[in-house]
Protein backbone atom coordinates (compact mmCIF):
# COMPACT_ATOMS: atom_id res chain seq x y z
CA UNK A 1 0.00 0.00 0.00
CA UNK A 2 1.40 3.43 -0.57
CA UNK A 3 0.83 6.67 1.04
CA UNK A 4 -0.58 8.04 -1.65
CA UNK A 5 -3.51 5.62 -1.13
CA UNK A 6 -4.05 7.49 2.55
CA UNK A 7 -4.06 11.19 1.39
CA UNK A 8 -7.08 13.17 0.94
CA UNK A 9 -7.54 14.54 -2.57
CA UNK A 10 -7.83 18.94 -2.26
CA UNK A 11 -9.51 21.17 -3.74
CA UNK A 12 -8.67 24.90 -4.43
CA UNK A 13 -11.02 27.56 -6.04
CA UNK A 14 -9.94 30.95 -7.21
CA UNK A 15 -11.71 33.40 -9.92
CA UNK A 16 -13.47 30.20 -11.81
CA UNK A 17 -10.54 28.30 -12.00
CA UNK A 18 -9.67 24.79 -9.94
CA UNK A 19 -6.81 22.99 -8.73
CA UNK A 20 -7.61 19.36 -7.97
CA UNK A 21 -5.62 16.56 -6.70
CA UNK A 22 -7.58 13.70 -7.40
CA UNK A 23 -5.87 11.62 -10.02
CA UNK A 24 -9.50 10.40 -11.43
CA UNK A 25 -10.09 13.80 -11.99
CA UNK A 26 -6.25 14.11 -14.17
CA UNK A 27 -6.64 14.17 -17.98
CA UNK A 28 -3.48 12.17 -18.95
CA UNK A 29 -4.35 12.33 -22.62
CA UNK A 30 -3.56 16.59 -22.15
CA UNK A 31 -0.32 16.17 -20.29
CA UNK A 32 0.89 13.05 -22.52
CA UNK A 33 0.36 15.71 -25.28
CA UNK A 34 2.15 18.42 -24.02
CA UNK A 35 5.56 16.92 -22.82
CA UNK A 36 5.33 14.32 -25.97
CA UNK A 37 5.31 17.73 -27.86
CA UNK A 38 8.07 18.91 -26.30
CA UNK A 39 11.51 19.10 -25.86
CA UNK A 40 11.57 17.45 -22.43
CA UNK A 41 9.62 14.23 -23.11
CA UNK A 42 9.62 13.98 -26.96
CA UNK A 43 7.45 10.89 -27.55
CA UNK A 44 6.69 10.26 -24.25
CA UNK A 45 3.93 6.83 -24.61
CA UNK A 46 0.95 7.57 -22.54
CA UNK A 47 1.49 4.37 -20.55
CA UNK A 48 4.36 6.73 -18.87
CA UNK A 49 2.04 9.24 -18.24
CA UNK A 50 -0.41 7.36 -16.59
CA UNK A 51 2.03 5.58 -14.50
CA UNK A 52 3.30 8.72 -13.30
CA UNK A 53 -0.38 10.06 -12.71
CA UNK A 54 -0.89 7.22 -10.30
CA UNK A 55 2.35 7.13 -8.41
CA UNK A 56 2.41 10.74 -7.85
CA UNK A 57 0.86 13.85 -6.33
CA UNK A 58 -0.73 15.63 -8.96
CA UNK A 59 -2.02 19.31 -9.46
CA UNK A 60 -4.44 19.59 -12.74
CA UNK A 61 -5.45 23.13 -13.09
CA UNK A 62 -9.28 23.40 -14.69
CA UNK A 63 -10.53 26.51 -16.40
CA UNK A 64 -13.81 25.52 -14.26
CA UNK A 65 -15.19 22.88 -12.61
CA UNK A 66 -12.97 19.50 -13.73
CA UNK A 67 -16.67 17.42 -12.84
CA UNK A 68 -18.41 19.40 -14.99
CA UNK A 69 -15.91 18.77 -17.88
CA UNK A 70 -14.23 22.09 -17.62
CA UNK A 71 -10.85 21.80 -19.73
CA UNK A 72 -7.58 21.19 -18.08
CA UNK A 73 -5.30 24.36 -18.57
CA UNK A 74 -2.18 23.69 -16.64
CA UNK A 75 -0.51 20.54 -14.68
CA UNK A 76 2.14 20.19 -12.03
CA UNK A 77 2.77 16.99 -10.24
CA UNK A 78 5.16 15.90 -6.86
CA UNK A 79 7.12 12.71 -6.40
CA UNK A 80 7.95 12.39 -3.05
CA UNK A 81 8.34 10.07 0.34
CA UNK A 82 6.34 12.54 2.47
CA UNK A 83 8.85 12.62 4.74
CA UNK A 84 11.81 14.40 3.87
CA UNK A 85 11.80 14.77 0.08
CA UNK A 86 10.06 16.36 -3.28
CA UNK A 87 10.73 16.44 -6.60
CA UNK A 88 8.40 18.60 -8.55
CA UNK A 89 7.96 18.41 -12.49
CA UNK A 90 6.06 18.63 -15.61
CA UNK A 91 5.11 22.08 -13.92
CA UNK A 92 3.22 23.60 -17.72
CA UNK A 93 0.49 25.97 -18.48
CA UNK A 94 -1.10 25.27 -21.75
CA UNK A 95 -1.76 28.67 -22.78
CA UNK A 96 1.11 30.92 -23.09
CA UNK A 97 -1.77 33.99 -23.27
CA UNK A 98 -2.22 33.35 -19.47
CA UNK A 99 1.19 34.14 -18.25
CA UNK A 100 1.59 37.09 -16.06
CA UNK A 101 -2.23 36.71 -14.70
CA UNK A 102 -0.91 35.00 -11.98
CA UNK A 103 -2.59 31.62 -13.01
CA UNK A 104 0.32 29.92 -12.50
CA UNK A 105 1.93 31.05 -9.34
CA UNK A 106 -1.62 30.06 -8.01
CA UNK A 107 -0.91 26.55 -8.69
CA UNK A 108 2.24 26.90 -7.02
CA UNK A 109 0.49 28.32 -4.26
CA UNK A 110 -1.59 25.41 -3.99
CA UNK A 111 1.56 22.85 -4.59
CA UNK A 112 3.13 24.17 -1.10
CA UNK A 113 -0.22 24.24 0.55
CA UNK A 114 -1.03 20.59 0.16
CA UNK A 115 -1.20 19.64 3.93
CA UNK A 116 0.66 16.58 3.06
CA UNK A 117 3.76 18.18 1.61
CA UNK A 118 4.20 20.40 4.60
CA UNK A 119 7.83 19.75 6.78
CA UNK A 120 9.55 18.47 4.11
CA UNK A 121 13.49 19.21 4.30
CA UNK A 122 14.07 19.49 0.69
CA UNK A 123 12.41 20.41 -2.49
CA UNK A 124 14.01 19.60 -6.10
CA UNK A 125 13.04 20.27 -9.62
CA UNK A 126 14.73 20.57 -13.31
CA UNK A 127 13.78 23.19 -15.26
CA UNK A 128 15.22 24.72 -18.58
CA UNK A 129 16.49 28.20 -18.74
CA UNK A 130 13.19 30.87 -18.93
CA UNK A 131 11.47 29.59 -15.60
CA UNK A 132 14.48 29.77 -13.51
CA UNK A 133 13.73 33.12 -11.76
CA UNK A 134 9.81 32.61 -11.71
CA UNK A 135 11.10 29.31 -9.11
CA UNK A 136 14.22 31.64 -7.76
CA UNK A 137 10.36 33.19 -5.28
CA UNK A 138 9.30 29.84 -4.17
CA UNK A 139 12.82 29.41 -2.31
CA UNK A 140 14.60 27.32 -5.35
CA UNK A 141 17.81 28.10 -5.70
CA UNK A 142 20.49 26.81 -8.01
CA UNK A 143 23.42 24.56 -5.80
CA UNK A 144 25.92 26.77 -4.09
CA UNK A 145 28.43 23.66 -4.79
CA UNK A 146 29.88 21.58 -7.78
CA UNK A 147 28.98 18.09 -7.19
CA UNK A 148 26.02 18.65 -5.05
CA UNK A 149 22.95 17.98 -7.43
CA UNK A 150 23.87 15.35 -10.24
CA UNK A 151 21.64 14.36 -12.98
CA UNK A 152 20.92 11.91 -15.83
CA UNK A 153 18.80 12.12 -18.52
CA UNK A 154 18.21 10.09 -21.10
CA UNK A 155 15.99 12.68 -23.79
CA UNK A 156 15.96 9.63 -26.43
CA UNK A 157 14.13 6.97 -24.54
CA UNK A 158 10.99 7.14 -25.53
CA UNK A 159 11.76 8.02 -29.05
CA UNK A 160 14.16 4.60 -29.16
CA UNK A 161 11.16 2.41 -27.79
CA UNK A 162 9.09 3.32 -30.39
CA UNK A 163 11.58 3.21 -33.01
CA UNK A 164 12.76 -0.68 -31.26
CA UNK A 165 8.56 -1.50 -31.53
CA UNK A 166 8.44 -1.50 -28.18
CA UNK A 167 4.26 -1.55 -27.10
CA UNK A 168 4.20 1.59 -24.75
CA UNK A 169 1.23 -1.18 -22.70
CA UNK A 170 -1.61 1.58 -23.50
Amino acid sequence: MSRLDDIKPQRWERQGRVVVTDPSLIDADVVQRYLAAGRQSPGIPDSVVRAFVANSVNFGLFAGSPEAKAPMVGYARVVTDFAAFAYLGDVFLLDDTVRGQGVGSWMMDCVFAHPDLQNLRRWMLMCGERPVEWYKRYGFAEPGRPGFALHRTDRDVYLRAAAEGVSDGA
